[in-house]
């Protein structure tokens, strides 16, 4: 080899190393400056350090150029934490790739067709009736809509029974979505065990008055139990006949879903591209286009929620609004995220986008306000703390990418 080529491939190591240098200063730049500005806002801070909010913070820088990802785990642990709604997130994506599926495999359904479903055991009850859609009837779409516009748990408990536990958790692990998560029940309805949330309902599919496909119910081969330890939390709860107990309330039947499969989760639907075949979900550019709609798209944009008051353009933006109802919207910033609140437990798990500038972020948080360490008992401080901490959190990151776009 010539001394020129030995020279000229020299100067391009060189070049390559002195590139990659000045980018992982500006990758560490960022995370510093974040968690410099966090620790400078007196309530985030006081949420940070003190362990009885057990906070956690996932934060990913994305590099739009050539879409690589600065992940930096501000705050994360091993504990268990009641993940609330945000279980609803992976049903609605996996409800898609479900119906994908069984289209290649012949049966040619799709997320508009009418899905009844009719109860098999007496805890059930049968969903036949759906009044904001056109024919009255309920579906796989109006669902995920529901679901990400104001967290319906009615939708979510449909979408479960539809897939069924063992699917879920199954096709979760395979996606690479669930490394420890488990999702093994049904949300904000009475009357099930850990055994009764085994079984689904029996479905008809129908197009246009005809039946295109129908399943019978099913059992779960086993109770999909997580394994995180310090399950067992708190000095008591109300129990179903609204009585006092004076001892921990048991979370180790309840469902999990850790931060890191959060944000797993939503790269998928956002940078579906990233990941390989067998880790992205079995969406068309349509169904891409129509989940990330769903994750962004603000309740009074649908007209079944227009009316009510109570639906908010910002109802379910926790990061960067809180719970303002008359909040003043970023105009250049989309939000696609899916929110849960429950026990306590305030989550969001949020993409932010401001195309003009060119950023991109994943943020994923989560809080504990329960003072009295007392769960049902509806007295936790989400409007004393939670909101506002999540408020405050979700704008000093974004300001802080917003100072590091203009400065390149």
């Amino acid at each position: 080899m010539s001394n020129f080529i030995l020279r000229y491939t020299a100067r391009l190591i060189l070049i390559t190393l002195v590139i990659i240098g000045i980018l992982s200063c500006k990758v560490l730049s960022i995370q510093k400056s974040v968690e410099n500005q966090l620790r400078k806002d007196p309530l985030v801070l006081k949420v940070m350090t003190d362990p009885r909010y057990e906070a956690q913070i996932l934060y990913t820088h994305v590099n739009l150029k050539d879409t690589t990802f600065a992940q930096f785990p501000i705050l994360l642990n091993d504990r268990y934490f009641y993940p609330a709604s945000m279980v609803k997130m992976p049903i609605a994506f996996m409800a898609l790739h479900y119906i994908n599926q069984q289209s290649k495999l012949g049966k040619n359904i799709n997320r508009t067709d009418v899905l009844l479903q009719y109860a098999t055991r007496p805890e059930q009850s049968d969903a036949l009736i759906d009044t904001t859609t056109s024919h009255k009837k309920p579906t796989i779409e109006r669902y995920i809509e529901k679901i990400f516009a104001i967290s319906d748990n009615d939708a979510y408990n449909r979408l479960y029974e539809f897939l069924g536990p063992d699917y879920i958790n199954i096709t979760g692990q395979s996606l690479g979505i669930f490394r420890d998560s488990r999702i093994c029940h049904r949300v904000g309805v009475a009357g099930y065990t850990p055994e009764n949330n085994r079984f689904t309902t029996r479905y008809e599919i129908m197009r246009k008055g005809s039946l295109i496909d129908n399943g019978s119910a099913s059992k779960a081969s086993r109770i999909w139990t997580h394994d995180r330890h310090n399950a067992i939390k708190g000095r008591g709860y109300w129990d179903s006949k609204d009585s006092l107990v004076n001892q921990p309330f048991n979370f180790s039947q309840k469902n999990f879903y850790s931060v890191i499969d959060m944000e797993a989760t939503l790269k998928r639907v956002m940078f579906p591209n990233e990941f390989t075949k067998e880790q992205r979900y079995d969406y068309s550019s349509d169904d891409y286009s129509f989940a990330r709609r769903c994750l962004s798209t603000m309740p009074p944009s649908y007209p079944f929620y227009r009316q009510d008051p109570e639906y908010f353009n910002t109802y379910v933006k926790f990061l960067y609004y809180g719970s303002e109802k008359d909040a003043s919207i970023n105009p250049d910033l989309t939000i696609y995220n899916k929110v849960g609140n429950a026990y306590g437990y305030l989550i969001d798990c949020a993409y932010f986008e401001n195309k003009k500038l060119g950023i991109g972020f994943f943020l994923t948080a989560v809080v504990h306000v329960n003072a009295d360490e007392i769960y049902n008992d509806s007295k936790y401080e989400y409007d004393e703390v939670g909101y506002p901490y999540f408020k405050r959190l979700g704008q000093i990151v974004y300001d802080e990418e917003v100072k590091l776009a203009k400065s390149k």
